[in-house]
């Protein structure tokens, strides 16, 4: 054999070599948070052949941790498909993460930041009906770029629509998104695969949702102090009346038990079904006003963020179906739940019909959400179009009690009880009236401004 054909060969082994390591480097890396964000991640993943399911992890580059998984199965999948849960993480802690095994390579090393235990400022990002459009990979590099410390995704997520290859080109684009952003998923109406007779199969497989994957893929987390509610709208309108009824019980035990928890100061549920809306095709979803919107009132919820209709739209702050402030640019907490549909996320866009009372601002335009909260003081929402510009910002202000054993009068015991508390710190405090973890200064002035109120 000649030195060039023993050449050729070796470049051939050394090309299947490589060829073949490719195809069980895991790809399509995702987060979501865990039970609970402080302190559990869920990380899933894909390989072109069966390898282990192993997660490497530390709070530095060296690791050191290991956790193993399980593969997770649907009848089209593409790939196996690998789950791993990382628990007893410290809050809101910086940790490197890899994924893979010894025999096969390991992704690189990638990061994520568990939630705080204590309040902190924090910003999240939401739209959806994303897609693999140009527009649909520019809205993920516009929320890349803002490093949010999660993204919440208002369902239809690929549009694959029966073709399983499109979920493989989704979940590659998003996957510089996803491996160091939790995205927290509500399912629509094309995660519902009937064109191929499975429901919603494939997206209970490739995404973990904290709490169990059913057909129903309602979830809770808290983050800081705010509660975020996921409610599957597309299952709740398909489903038969029983099943309708157990969801709906569902929410208004959620709502409740937020609403008793003093841990929790804001109320955000997300779910892909308008309620209000004015898009020529649709408009108001009276069937969801009519079994939704009474809870949302009863139980003070502070926003719905929402999908489906591919514009952006908001309602002014809402009380059974009317506005309660035509304000612009702030409105008071508990005065009245605002509704954004940003379904604008990649897909073509839809046309408006007559605008109706209950909405503040509309744009047929792609777009994302930018939401950010400071402990103790607003809840502002920026929406944003695909190149960043504008569309509209506004602000909740926070209301405080301070009338802390709540018998009616702002006097004497509350004020004590705000000085026998005076310095300490925590997330779930009566006397830390303004929400920030600390029992303080601005605690007590509260308690003063506000003395003899009631009384």
């Amino acid at each position: 054999m000649n030195a060039h054909r023993r050449f050729a060969l070796l470049l051939g082994w050394i090309a299947c070599l490589s060829l073949a390591h490719a195809q069980v480097m895991p790809r399509q890396v995702r987060l979501s948070f865990g039970d609970s964000p402080t302190n559990s991640i869920r990380i899933m993943w894909q390989t072109d052949q069966v390898t282990d399911t192993l997660v490497e992890y530390g709070e530095t580059p060296a690791l050191g941790s290991i956790a193993y998984g399980q593969q997770v199965t649907y009848s089209l999948q593409t790939g196996i498909l690998h789950e791993a849960t990382l628990t007893n993480l410290q809050p809101d802690t910086l940790y490197y993460y890899r994924v893979g095994d010894p025999q096969n390579g390991f992704s690189p090393i990638y990061t994520f930041r568990t939630a705080p235990v204590y309040p902190r400022p924090f910003l999240f990002t939401a739209f959806g009906d994303h897609g693999t459009r140009s527009v649909s990979r520019q809205n993920t590099q516009n929320v890349i770029n803002l490093n949010p410390d999660f993204h919440l995704h208002l369902g239809d997520l690929s549009y694959a629509n029966g073709v399983q290859t499109v979920w493989d080109t989704y979940l590659d684009q998003v996957e510089p998104l996803t491996r160091q952003i939790p995205m927290m998923i509500t399912l629509g109406n094309h995660e519902w695969e009937d064109e191929v007779g499975i429901g919603y199969e494939a997206a209970i497989a490739r995404f973990a949702m904290p709490g169990e994957n059913t057909y129903n893929v309602n979830y809770m987390f808290d983050y800081g102090n705010v509660r975020f509610i996921a409610f599957n709208s597309d299952w709740y309108q398909r489903a038969n009346s029983v099943v309708r009824n157990e969801m709906q019980q569902w929410l208004q035990n959620r709502l409740a038990e937020a609403r008793a928890n003093p841990c929790v100061r804001w109320l955000i549920v997300f779910q892909h079904h308008p309620l209000f809306g004015s898009v020529a095709r649709r408009g108001y979803n009276q069937f969801l006003i009519d079994r939704l919107q009474p809870l949302f009132d009863q139980y003070k919820v502070d926003l719905v963020l929402q999908g489906h209709d591919h514009i952006y739209e908001r309602t002014y702050p809402l009380r059974n179906s009317t506005p309660v402030s035509t304000a612009t640019g702030e409105y008071l907490q508990g005065e009245g739940t605002i509704y954004i549909t940003c379904g604008g996320g990649g897909v073509g866009l839809y046309t408006f019909g007559t605008m109706p009372p209950t909405t503040a601002y509309r744009e047929s335009t792609y777009c994302y959400l930018v939401i950010s909260l400071q402990p103790g003081g607003s809840l502002t929402v920026e929406a944003r179009r695909v190149d960043n510009s504008l569309i509209e910002h506004f602000s909740i202000l926070p209301t405080f009690n301070a009338d802390l054993n709540r018998d009616g009068c702002v006097d004497d015991n509350d004020l004590l009880a705000v000085l026998f508390d005076f310095g300490a710190t925590g997330n779930c405090m009566a006397t830390d009236i303004n929400g920030d973890g600390f029992v303080s200064d601005d605690d007590l002035l509260l308690v003063l401004f506000s003395f003899g109120g009631g009384c």
